[in-house]
């Protein structure tokens, strides 16, 4: 099983896993994250191996800390737009997808906890070492049936039934 964690934002946290063992963990723009998830997904279909990306999605925190200011806001609000990007993207191409909730996943973790944690000896960002976290936990969780990937849904546009 192929497993893509993305944690969306200006500078998006990729990565990428094989059964389990993390074969890339990096900062990208959105367009570049989008280019691999693409053409991994496209690999995967070819050679019959089940692909799932998980995506931190921000819409689904439950509370943000007012006291974060306008500033932090906007960048609360773009980061909720790359979340419904990143949807978008992958109903688009039918690439199976989990929307995560921001509670579901174990984030700001050290570059040395993540070490230890998943065994990944390369360098990362804060950004990566979530998109990794997200995986390392997923991945576990498909594994033992506890989660279930759902097949892609059309996107719903508002008005619509």
């Amino acid at each position: 099983m192929i497993l893509i964690g993305i944690d969306t934002g200006v500078k998006t946290g990729y990565a990428h896993s094989i059964d389990g063992i993390l074969q890339e963990v990096s900062t990208q723009s959105i367009l570049s994250a989008q280019d691999k998830v693409y053409k991994t997904f496209e690999e995967a279909q070819a050679s019959d191996i089940k692909f799932v990306v998980c995506i931190e999605d921000v819409r689904k925190r439950k509370w943000v800390d007012p006291r974060i200011g306008k500033e932090r806001m906007k960048g609360v609000g773009s980061v909720i737009r790359d979340c419904s990007i990143w949807q978008e993207f992958c109903e688009r191409y039918d690439i199976p997808h989990l929307l995560v909730a921001p509670a579901s996943i174990d984030t700001k973790r050290s570059a040395k906890d993540f070490k230890m944690i998943t065994g990944w000896h390369g360098r990362t960002s804060e950004h990566s070492r979530d998109a990794g976290m997200l995986i390392y936990k997923y991945h576990r969780l498909i594994e033992k049936g506890v989660v279930d990937v759902p097949a892609p849904k059309p996107i719903k546009k508002k008005g619509s039934k």
